[in-house]
């Protein structure tokens, strides 16, 4: 059998097969892949074996199944292993402080949690489970609330049916962050049996404790506190896409006072198949996903659609203009959510030299432009993802500055410091609040978009990617990065590159003169940047963290040009060329 595996398979995976056909902890999968072998499915076997699953922006995420690049029962009880092993030895009271464990509504979600929980109790550790789904901002929130020592959510976010995943977070409440992501992924590697106790055991030695509706009402009034305005008077239509989000974002508007919610009753159903989302990928920023939230806000004739991912950790806003939709980016969102948040403490005094934004270097630089209008701090060169974000704000616990607001170009907003994760529903709750507003002054969150860039100039962003599927695709995206390195272009659609950053070295390379400066984020990573002359106008290049995807983000500054029908002109005629300039580096990129 090995000889024949041998022939087909790369000595990676041949391997990481070996084993999980020897090794203990695989044992209850051996079944199942000595008959992959005997059907000799060699493209799946090189697919789930040609690597080990790794921590990436979200944790570790991917198609469940048998492989040490799948997610299942033996890679989750792993990393649990590994991050019950990690806070032993960072905290001598971690076995009391406990671990908070939700999940998502995905098809093995529950499953994998309730066994993540096992797998806590059979270190000695306190697992705290939910009673069922919960969105990952209120785990996050948890964490913090019950003075746990660290926190999992079982969760693929917006991966298509058939994934999950595993996200860990420390006792802040914020995701791994280095260097405790790189100590767990040791601790991972080196994890020979994986310690679980039976469910009911756990329970009676109160090892494992259920929690809910407690927890519930504490994280409702958190994010409700964070509330600005005054107007309620908005029609809004709601949808979860099946998942977690009925649980956060509909009680927190709810609560705070907003009395005209309609909800898309076929999708608030909990079920992991996304059964009603066309492409059965349950994104906000997928058209298709928000399909039917749209439809029902035209025929109800309502002023705005939100939606959430399964676990509403991400906010997707939709405004009705006339008979059309106008779908918001999460750039002009998060622009939207800062300028409303900082105009409304001003407004009331209460606005500070003190306060602070925060941004990813992906995100849109107009939220710098709104801060620097009210003379606030951005910190913006972070690396993709929000759990640097979250660093942030357990950075700042020791000064006196304060964070207001931070975004995410991936529908991410999180305003106040009670989670340290992007919450779907005070994004929710805010961009509510500023419709109801501007619905007083019978405008939409687009026409404020549209003043907006007149004061601060157009700011337009595109996001395009490649998809780079199994072993093949992994080997393209690294070649792909290895290239821009080594060989990067010097001119895509006509627009001179004139500087390179290499965010894997710290460095950024002007190319006339080849001066070298170093950058000025503390983490490296697998990012490339292009830029054209100026800073705002640029191309970022990375492999996605959680997806076989590279992932093109294109950010363009002009100066705004005449009046607002113009500019709306202008902004379609910006779009246009960037999806241009996006095509024509794809292009380039897969010339190879």
């Amino acid at each position: 059998m090995n000889d024949t595996l041998r022939a087909n398979v790369s000595k990676t995976a041949l391997a990481n097969i070996n084993a999980w056909l020897t090794e203990p902890k695989y044992a209850e999968y051996r079944p199942q892949l000595e008959s992959l072998i005997a059907a000799e499915e060699w493209e799946i076997l090189e697919d789930s074996f040609f690597k080990v699953i790794e921590f990436g922006t979200g944790g570790i995420r991917g198609t469940t199944g048998v492989g040490s690049n799948r997610i299942s029962r033996v890679t989750i009880g792993e990393a649990t292993q590994a991050l019950s092993e990690y806070v032993l030895r960072q905290d001598s009271e971690a076995k009391k402080k406990g671990i908070v464990i939700a999940c998502d509504t995905r098809l093995s979600s529950e499953e994998l949690s309730r066994y993540a929980a096992q797998v806590c109790a059979g270190n000695g550790m306190k697992a705290y489970l939910f009673d069922s789904f919960r969105s990952t901002p209120e785990l996050s929130f948890a964490v913090r609330y019950l003075g746990a020592s660290a926190g999992i959510v079982i969760s693929a976010s917006h991966n298509p049916p058939a994934d999950n995943g595993f996200k860990a977070y420390l006792a802040d409440g914020g995701q791994l962050v280095p260097p405790h992501d790189k100590g767990v992924i040791e601790r991972t590697k080196r994890v020979t049996s994986i310690h679980s106790l039976p469910y009911d055991e756990a329970v009676a030695k109160n090892l494992i404790q259920v929690v809910g509706t407690e927890i519930d009402e504490a994280y409702i009034s958190a994010v409700q506190s964070e509330a600005l305005g005054d107007a309620r008077d908005v029609s809004i239509v709601y949808s979860p896409l099946h998942g977690a989000g009925q649980r956060n974002t509909l009680p927190v508007l709810d609560s705070a006072g907003f009395t005209k919610v309609a909800t898309v009753k076929s999708q608030m159903t909990p079920d992991g198949n996304f059964p009603t989302i066309e492409n059965g990928k349950p994104n906000p920023e997928e058209k298709a996903a928000n399909d039917r939230a749209v439809a029902q806000m035209l025929a109800d004739d309502a002023d705005i659609a939100i939606t959430n991912d399964p676990d509403a950790d991400r906010i997707g806003v939709v405004i009705r203009e006339g008979d059309q939709p106008m779908y918001l980016s999460g750039n002009q969102t998060a622009v939207l959510a800062t300028e409303f948040a900082l105009r409304k403490l001003y407004e009331k005094g209460q606005l500070t030299s003190k306060h602070y934004i925060a941004k990813t270097i992906v995100t849109t630089d107009m939220m710098k432009a709104v801060a620097d209008k009210y003379q606030v701090t951005t910190y913006g060169d972070m690396l993709i993802g929000f759990k640097y974000i979250g660093e942030l704000l357990l950075q700042k616990e020791s000064t006196d500055e304060i964070f207001v607001i931070g975004g995410e170009e991936s529908y991410g907003l999180l305003k106040g410091d009670y989670a340290r994760d992007k919450d779907g529903a005070v994004g929710a709750l805010i961009l509510s609040e500023y419709a109801a507003e501007l619905k007083n002054e019978s405008k939409t969150l687009f026409d404020r978009m549209i003043e907006l860039y007149q004061d601060y100039g157009l700011f337009v962003e595109r996001l395009d990617t490649i998809v780079c599927p199994g072993a093949k695709g992994f080997e393209q995206m690294q070649n792909i990065m290895a290239r821009l390195r080594t060989d990067a272009p010097r001119f895509v659609a006509h627009h001179q590159v004139t500087a390179i950053s290499d965010y894997s070295e710290g460095i950024k390379t002007v190319l006339d003169n080849g001066e070298k400066t170093s950058l000025s984020c503390p983490v490296k990573g697998d990012v490339i940047v292009l830029e054209f002359g100026d800073a705002r106008r640029r191309i970022t290049v990375r492999p996605s963290g959680t997806e076989p995807k590279l992932k093109l983000y294109v950010q363009w500054f002009d100066e705004a040009q005449g009046d607002a029908l113009s500019l709306r002109r202008q902004y379609a005629d910006t779009n246009d060329m960037l999806e241009s300039l996006s095509r024509e580096l794809e292009g380039i990129l897969l010339r190879g």
